[in-house]
């Protein structure tokens, strides 16, 4: 049996006020950044290394992967729903060489607009890609993507022909430090930023400054939006990190998300980037104990919100990201 109550006009407004007012302060609270990255105390004394293995210099760059990919489950599931997917004109991958980039080149269609997702800072040298090294990866955490570029153009700049430098092997330094790591004396014949090896192999660039391991800040997801915003018709994706892992499936299933959110569920676009980059899910958490596991967290429920936000802004119009925070999230 049902109860018929009559509810007081004033009552009324306030209980409609608070529901109309709920999705900003259900969402207020997870995207607020819970655990950001602290700049490291090495970060003033970085090492310089390698960023891929020589001996695959002249190789697709690792992880490489495109959205043309058949979609393969090895777990005998049902796969996700593949609407739209090869309509993304996209692909991803780890750090390039010079040579490998044109492979990369190679496998596109049409305008290529490489996106660089690395926030450390690195350069290229005799077309073989470095970056300087601290604990994380975060030696630049704090700085603006403008400072970063400044300070690549400037050592670039510092780099004569005939100079020479210690490069030390990445995965090395990273498991067991730089003092358990033998390096590796360079002749620099000639120093690159990625800008210039990109636009010489005739793609366009654009620099999205993203920490490891954590969620992009709200100003370089709006410039990654702008971006999207700017690509030509005919235009193809890249995406890179160091690895080709975390961020650049992070951006992979962002950019899906802007293209295909308002009829794909949050599932479907997250399963299928996670098939095509090597079992990599940007909504798995971290095994407990493990020190990325807080910032796990808060990217999960930046990637969460960001499913919201495309829904309602198909290719991220009208407004952007942080116009749609300020809105509340509706």
């Amino acid at each position: 049996m049902f109860v018929t109550r009559r509810v007081h006009p004033r009552r009324h407004f306030l209980l409609v006020s608070v529901l109309l007012l709920a999705p900003a302060a259900v969402w207020s609270v997870p995207l607020l950044q819970k655990n950001p990255p602290v700049r490291p105390a090495d970060a003033d004394s970085p090492v310089l290394i390698w960023d891929i293995d020589l001996e695959l210099a002249k190789n697709l760059p690792r992880n490489f992967r495109t959205t043309d990919d058949r979609l393969k489950s090895h777990k005998r599931e049902q796969l996700p729903a593949t609407n739209g997917l090869t309509d993304l004109h996209a692909s991803g991958s780890g750090e390039f060489t010079a040579d490998n980039l044109k492979l990369v080149l190679a496998r596109t269609r049409g305008a290529v607009t490489v996106f660089d997702l690395r926030q450390e800072t690195h350069i290229f040298i005799n077309g073989l890609p470095v970056s300087w090294f601290a604990t994380n990866d975060w030696a630049n955490v704090g700085r603006s993507r403008a400072a970063i570029e400044a300070d690549e153009s400037a050592r670039v700049q510092s780099l004569k022909p005939g100079s020479e430098i210690a490069v030390h092997p990445g995965e090395a330094v990273k498991k067991a430090g730089a003092d358990s790591a033998k390096s590796q004396h360079v002749t620099v014949e000639r120093a690159s930023t990625e800008r210039d090896i990109v636009e010489a192999g005739g793609a366009h660039y654009v620099r999205i400054t993203v920490t490891d391991h954590a969620r992009p800040l709200d100003d370089e997801v709006d410039r990654f939006i702008l971006a999207v915003r700017a690509l030509p018709l005919d235009g193809w994706a890249h995406f890179h990190c160091e690895a080709g892992r975390g961020r650049t499936t992070t951006f992979m299933v962002l950019y899906d998300m802007l293209r295909n959110a308002a009829h794909l569920s949050l599932a479907d676009i997250v399963r299928r980037q996670k098939l095509l980059g090597y079992d990599y899910d940007v909504l798995r958490p971290a095994e407990p104990g493990n020190w990325k596991a807080p910032y796990t967290e808060d990217r999960i429920a930046f990637v969460r919100a960001f499913y919201n936000y495309a829904r309602v802004n198909p290719s991220g119009r009208p407004q952007l990201w942080s116009e749609w925070l300020k809105s509340g999230g509706n």
